[in-house]
């Protein structure tokens, strides 16, 4: 098992992702909203906020998608991801990363 967290700077492309990991019998996931390093520093120091144009997609919130899953799924699950978005390669797109997962309660998965 592993958790994959995508932080998406397209709110527009949650629902497909959300869908497309049901498509793959990954039934659980999370989403909530983040504010970037640059959001965040930009909003108190007038100089980093002149500097906000470096960080693409800065200005808006991100929504970070949760998910534990079978690490059999992982690799559909970021084809889907980068399908989706168009690519995390490209700037301000987003990112995702994994990790593995040891110790679950709460959520009954099928080991593929």
């Amino acid at each position: 098992m592993e958790l994959l967290i995508c932080i998406l700077k397209d709110y527009r492309h949650v629902e497909a992702v959300l869908l497309g990991f049901v498509e793959l019998g990954v039934t659980g996931g999370t989403v909530v909203e983040g504010r970037g390093l640059a959001q965040v520093v930009g909003s108190d120091h007038p100089l980093f906020a002149s500097l906000r144009g470096l960080f693409p997609g800065s200005s808006h919130d991100s929504q970070v998608v949760f998910s534990v899953m079978a690490t059999a799924h992982i690799a559909e699950a970021i084809a889907l991801i980068e399908r989706v978005t168009g690519g995390l390669d490209r700037p301000g797109a987003g990112m995702l990363f994994t990790l593995p997962v040891f110790n679950l309660r709460g959520l009954a998965l099928e080991i593929a």
